[in-house]
């Protein structure tokens, strides 16, 4: 061959690698732009959407508010059904801020999902490549699940953070040996723990001892039973749960996480056990179809390679044993999202660097459709998401202020069952009463605000309790919440 054709050669090979350089640049900066908009663009535009970010949200707020951060309380009550972390994190970003509003609140959520799909990125574009390591970034930016957890105040994406981070970096410690790496691993565990307790473990401890028994990876097994790294784990973990054993009457916080671990286990009617491959069908779509291309040879490949095996492997157990559970729910397998991605962002790899030999396109075709559903979720999140929406929450605030009006400082009480969001808009603790408390409390002449559920209305015939208002559609279409009057505010003085 002549030096002529070979410079030649150098010079469109060269000038590819610069294409594709500049190429990667771009979706890279594209990604993180993407990111920053999905995970936090408008987050404090939608108010409170369900019970269970209610519960987060009055257990922050009464944290700031009380200044007690040990001892968790919601609506006034102890609350121990989760550890603090959460509440830890959001609170110190409200005293920043100076606010308990709902961006403040979901800060959390947003920098957890935001921290993990990046912390992927920066410890994997070395061991698995740069491509497939921002295919990972891309598949959980552009996930609707993921990007919609990553926007409400739950503790399950700091959960995923952390137990994400503590696999990610397991993978480390197996690759290069270095105790750092491992100590980093068990004190995010411990963090983990501190954010959900128990079923933590089995996002990490199940998938590493089988990854160590199938591949015959003595570190993997070595690294499970390091006295060390334990024992940092139990001092991270657990003073908090002796602190609250030994200040509360009883075992609290483990007679929680018993009856919690039952409840998970074991329940009457379970959903069926291919529930959350459905829920994962939707949650990764589209990029799941990638497994359908000549799936025994993709395997083949991914299986062959240490990555493939451990982050396969961090995806799949978790997934099996949830699974088996009777009690399932989308957001209990949200903590196996990033590394699921990273086995689809290795999957995608292979069959970029394939397609893209035929297709010379496919480079800039893929970083604009990428673009494009990324604008999408971003329209969505910010326009369309508040407008249809909008009846789990147009009632809340107006109704807050309105009962202070009614209550003319009278008490309000929740009869039989509480509204928790409704908690977070008062501002303040709002008891809960039985049928009975309400007849003593008109029997010693009180005034007083009750406030009841469709299904907890009281029969006023009769009663010194009259009907103030009845709110329709809140927050749900069907749902109606009726405000009472009793004593001097249902008759009041001529």
């Amino acid at each position: 061959m002549s030096d002529h054709s070979m410079k030649g050669r150098q010079d469109i090979t060269s000038f590819n690698e610069q294409g594709e350089d500049r190429l990667f640049r771009i979706f890279f900066w594209l990604l993180l732009a993407g990111s920053l908009f999905v995970f936090f663009a408008g987050i404090g535009s939608i108010p409170v959407l369900t019970h269970n970010e209610g519960r987060r949200l009055v257990v922050l707020q009464e944290m700031l508010a009380g200044g007690n951060w040990l001892i968790p309380t919601m609506n006034g009550q102890i609350y121990l059904e989760k550890p603090p972390l959460f509440y830890w994190i959001g609170a110190t970003l409200g005293l920043l801020c100076h606010s308990s509003a709902e961006w403040v609140m979901r800060l959390p959520s947003g920098l957890s999902a935001f921290g993990a799909a990046w912390l992927l990125f920066a410890r994997l574009r070395k061991p698995i490549g740069r491509w497939p390591s921002l295919f990972a970034v891309l598949i959980l930016t552009t996930s609707y699940f993921f990007t919609q957890m990553a926007r409400v105040g739950e503790l399950d994406m700091l959960l995923t953070f952390c137990t994400f981070a503590a696999v990610l970096f397991y993978y480390d410690y197996l690759e290069k040996g270095l105790p750092r790496f491992l100590y980093a691993s068990y004190s995010l565990l411990g963090l983990a723990f501190m954010t959900k307790g128990p079923v933590t473990l089995l996002f990490f401890f199940p998938p590493i001892l089988l990854y160590g028994l199938l591949f015959r990876s003595r570190r993997a097994l070595y690294g499970l039973l390091d006295w060390r790294g334990w024992l940092l784990f139990m001092i991270i973990a657990l003073p908090w749960f002796l602190y609250m054993d030994t200040h509360l009457q009883g075992t609290p916080l483990w007679e929680t996480f018993e009856r919690q671990i039952s409840d998970k286990v074991v329940q009457k009617e379970g959903d069926p056990f291919y529930f959350y491959l459905r829920h994962l069908a939707g949650g990764v779509a589209p990029w799941f179809l990638v497994f359908f291309r000549r799936p025994r040879t993709l395997f083949k490949k991914l299986f062959t390679t240490v990555a493939g095996r451990y982050f396969g492997l961090t995806a799949l157990v978790p997934l099996i044993i949830f699974s088996l559970f009777d009690s399932k729910s989308e957001k209990y397998i949200l903590p196996l999202y990033p590394a699921l991605a990273v086995w689809m962002g290795l999957a995608l790899g292979y069959w970029f660097e394939e397609a893209k030999q035929r297709w010379k396109p496919l480079p800039a075709v893929l970083t604009a459709f990428s673009g494009s559903v990324i604008a999408l979720l971003v329209v969505f999140y910010l326009f369309i998401q508040p407008h249809v929406m909008s009846y789990r929450f147009d009632a809340l605030k107006p109704l807050a202020a309105r009962i202070d009006r009614l209550r003319d400082d009278n008490p309000v009480y929740f009869l039989e069952k509480v509204s928790i969001q409704l908690v977070y808009y008062y501002g303040r603790p709002i008891p809960v009463v039985t049928d009975e408390e309400v007849k003593k409390k008109i029997g010693k002449g009180e005034s007083f605000l009750l406030l009841a559920m469709e299904n907890q209305q009281p029969d006023l015939k009769g009663t010194d309790i009259c009907l103030a208002e009845k709110i329709s559609r809140y927050t749900s279409r069907h749902e109606e919440l009726y405000i009472n009057k009793a004593g001097r505010l249902c008759h009041p003085p001529s």
